[in-house]
């Protein structure tokens, strides 16, 4: 595949840089064989990290003519917030271009990234071009300087929006009547004011009347998150044991999945001290005893093991002797995640610091390496493809036979009939706004067609709280285990899947299962949400736009099952069961480092 990439200008001004770029790439088959949009990075290294930032590329500024994709785009990135643990280092860094499209992929590109336009105040970070890179010059005593400048405006104003907000107390009175007002319905309540409890409600009210006056934000979660930092300050003179390790999750309340496959293989070593600390609760909701609970554990663990986005361990700068572990839960590199949607709804914001203080996160391999860096804004060798934990479990054949023989016990209608495992993911924002339109798989057309022999598992996301409707006539050939039973163990028992955009395919490839994408609304994902590789190339099974087109496949028994494999070599280096054993001597290397 040909390209071309040109950089049209470059603009430094003080901790910003704004580029703008066009390009091309050209193939005679674009029009027919791919959906991707055009992909590039910016990449950063500065000796010690490295650091993959995408390019922000509107679907608008995207045009296929003729055998060509054309693009243009342009987005401003804060240069002070490349690199995390090298933040206060006075070190230059080299600045790259990786380019992708389809199954086209280049790192540091081998063009001339001389702008037609370069402008640079040079206050902050000074660029130099080197003809097919940049090297960039960071001053961190100015940095410095202006930090602290802006520290203490903010402290200023801070302090005197608290003295304001102690001026409106006076006032209280009146606020409280205004409160009583609102609940003769003449004026309304503030919307973010929903407790049930009219006491809290006007209590909330009264607060949220004295911030408006001192432009004073007090809230709960504020006031949670500042007690979070003061704690762990107050508790970081503890000295951290040298074994102690502390599985910490915010999406689980019992020891399951990921965690529970690695904690099998440290439980014997009496030689350690492992802790676990399961707090589904958000910041409003920690009590005095569970921040402090936390605190000490982050003071004084030597490794800390986490399975998901925790936003309570973003808070604390640990301390250099705590090494901080992602097993993260989703095999594979299929949707993007965290600073790879920079620019999207929903997407990390540059300047956050979530997921950056990761000293490894654990992957299934090193194909997902440049994925996860990127999505996580973190170093590449932080990156470890040890192999996913909790996909031992597809090489324990007891385990295997254990639970098709429970779940024929307890469903013994879909003995000898082949069974549909339907597992769609969800749209919409995370919980809030989670849904599946159910109306587009309808039980009854679904059923009638296929006939007696086949049979449905219907396993939706955890944040659909809906119910798919099963009408009675049907009870005996539809199951809803959406609650209570684990996803991966169903595969034991499917024939067939049928999904869309979920990372279920990662572990159905190594089952070998047939696979559908009913995807429906394709080109809106990819537009809103997009993947790390090109949907239609990759996927491992027949790509379905319509329920006919979707239950026709499954009668003609056309599942493209021939790219499996190459979908499963893709995303999994070791096919041995041993994921848990290489993520536990990893945490051992932790214990030493």
């Amino acid at each position: 595949m040909q390209y071309k990439l040109n950089i049209n200008s470059i603009v430094v001004e003080k901790r910003n840089m704004t580029i703008n770029i066009s390009g091309e790439f050209i193939d005679q088959s674009i029009n027919s064989r791919f959906l991707s949009t055009p992909k590039v990075i910016l990449y950063f290294d500065n000796g010690k990290e490295d650091r993959r930032i995408p390019m922000v590329i509107p679907m608008q500024n995207i045009t296929y003519i003729s055998g060509k994709c054309m693009f243009y785009g342009e987005y401003s990135y804060r240069l002070d917030y490349l690199f995390w643990k090298t933040r206060n280092l006075e070190i230059p860094c080299d600045f790259y271009f990786n380019l992708s499209f389809a199954d086209f992929y280049e790192e540091k590109v081998k063009i001339d990234v001389t702008p037609s336009e370069f402008i640079q105040d040079k206050s902050f970070f000074v660029m130099e071009d080197c003809g097919d890179h940049f090297i960039i010059n960071k001053k961190i005593d100015k940095l410095n300087r202006e930090k602290r400048i802006s520290s203490l405006v903010k402290g200023c104003n801070g302090f005197l929006k608290f003295i304001c907000f102690i001026l409106s107390i006076p006032f209280i009175p009146l606020f409280i009547l205004e409160g009583l007002i609102t609940f003769t319905g003449f004026t309304s309540m503030p919307k973010k004011i929903e407790s049930e409890n009219k006491l809290v409600r006007l209590g909330s009210y009264v607060i949220n009347r004295m911030c408006s006056v001192s432009k004073e934000n007090i809230t709960v979660d504020k006031y949670k998150r500042g007690l979070i930092r003061l704690k762990y300050k107050m508790k970081k003179h503890k000295k951290v044991q040298p074994n102690k390790i502390t599985f910490f999750s915010a999406r689980r309340e019992e020891i399951s999945g990921n965690f529970e496959f690695v904690y099998n293989k440290l439980k014997d070593d009496k030689n350690l001290e492992i802790n676990f600390l399961f707090n589904t609760k958000s910041f409003r909701y920690m009590t005095m005893s569970e921040i402090n609970e936390f605190a000490e554990a982050c003071a004084t663990s030597k490794v800390i093991i986490l399975d998901e986005f925790t936003p309570q361990i973003h808070l604390l700068d640990l301390k250099p002797e705590t090494k901080l572990v992602q097993l993260w839960h989703a095999c594979g590199a299929f949707k993007t995640f965290g600073f790879t949607r920079l620019g999207k709804p929903k997407g990390s914001p540059q300047a956050t610091r979530n997921h950056r203080s990761y000293d490894y996160v654990t992957v299934s391999s090193a194909y997902c390496k440049k994925c996860h860096s990127e999505g996580f804004g973190i170093n590449t060798d932080n990156v470890v493809p040890t192999g996913i934990a909790r996909t031992d479990i597809f090489f324990d054949e007891e385990y295997k036979n254990n639970f098709k023989k429970s779940f024929f016990e307890a469903h013994p209608n879909f003995i000898g009939k082949k069974i549909i495992l339907f597992a769609p993911t969800f749209r919409g924002n995370l919980k809030g706004s989670a849904n599946y339109p159910m109306e587009l798989f309808d039980i009854n057309e679904v059923c009638d067609t296929l006939g007696d022999d086949y049979v449905i598992i219907i396993k939706h996301h955890p944040f659909i709280l809906e119910k798919h409707p099963i009408p009675e006539e049907f009870s005996d050939r539809v199951i809803d285990l959406s609650e209570n039973t684990e996803i991966n163990d169903l595969l034991f028992v499917s024939d067939i899947v049928i999904t869309d955009y979920s990372s279920l395919v990662f572990e159905a490839s190594l089952m070998n299962i047939p696979m559908l994408f009913y995807a429906f609304d394709l080109q809106s994902y990819i537009k809103s949400r997009d993947f790390y590789f090109d949907f239609k190339l990759y996927i491992p099974g027949k790509i379905c736009t319509s329920l006919y087109t979707l239950l026709d496949a499954i009668k003609k028994e056309d599942f493209e099952t021939e790219r499996v494999e190459r979908f499963r070599d893709m995303f999994f280096d070791n096919l041995d069961g041993n994921s848990s054993q290489r993520i536990a001597d990893l945490i051992y290397k932790c214990l030493e480092e």
